[in-house]
């Protein structure tokens, strides 16, 4: 089983409600292990927000402290500010953002699917199998980037923690060299949560 950050864009907004509504179902029976979820948009200066409404949507849900809200924060604030020309330069097409590799930042590629206009469905996922996920979300018109929920954190906590957020090479920079380094923090990461909600 992997744990996984998903995004999955729509050109529909309504689309992007449902699909949570789908993920959550598809968490009730027990098919992928939902560890928090959140609908984001886009704004015209590049950062992102939880779009009007989506706080009253069925089954959105953002552990506090959790994976999902440090991205959302890194995301919502100057990182995400910072990386937005990167965002856009990745972004070209939905199918170069499925083409992008490990070497690339999971900060980018997650930041490249939130595109202007409609609401992405992040997550936390843990997957017995990736076609679950692929197929409900086909279903709806979208289509389902990965990255390993560790080189997330890891991401996450290097940007943050970047003494020199002026300069992007200087946050890729630092990101890259800590990504490694926050895998087995990730996993003490993970059991600190799971021993605070149980």
């Amino acid at each position: 089983m992997d744990d996984n950050v998903i995004v999955v864009q729509f050109d529909e907004p309504s689309k992007a409600y449902q699909a949570l509504s789908e993920l959550n179902h598809l968490g009730e029976e027990g098919k992928v292990d939902v560890r928090s979820a959140v609908l984001l948009e886009r704004n015209p200066d590049g950062s992102v927000r939880v779009p009007e409404g989506a706080d009253n949507a069925a089954g959105l849900y953002v552990l506090s402290g959790g994976l999902i809200g440090m991205l959302v924060g890194a995301l919502a604030g100057p990182v995400g500010l910072l990386l937005g020309a990167s965002f856009g330069a990745l972004g070209g097409s939905a199918g170069e953002v499925a083409r992008a590799t490990d070497n690339d930042l999971a900060l980018e590629q997650i930041g490249a699917r939130i595109v202007p206009g409609s609401p992405a469905l992040v997550a936390e996922v843990t997957e017995p199998a990736e076609e679950v996920l692929d197929k409900a979300m086909a279903a709806l018109g979208g289509t389902v980037t990965r990255r390993t929920a560790s080189d997330v954190y890891g991401e996450v906590v290097a940007a943050e923690n970047a003494a020199d957020i002026a300069d992007v090479e200087a946050v890729k920079t630092r990101v890259r060299k800590h990504r490694a380094e926050h895998k087995a923090k990730w996993e003490t990461f993970k059991e600190n949560l799971k021993s605070k909600v149980s």
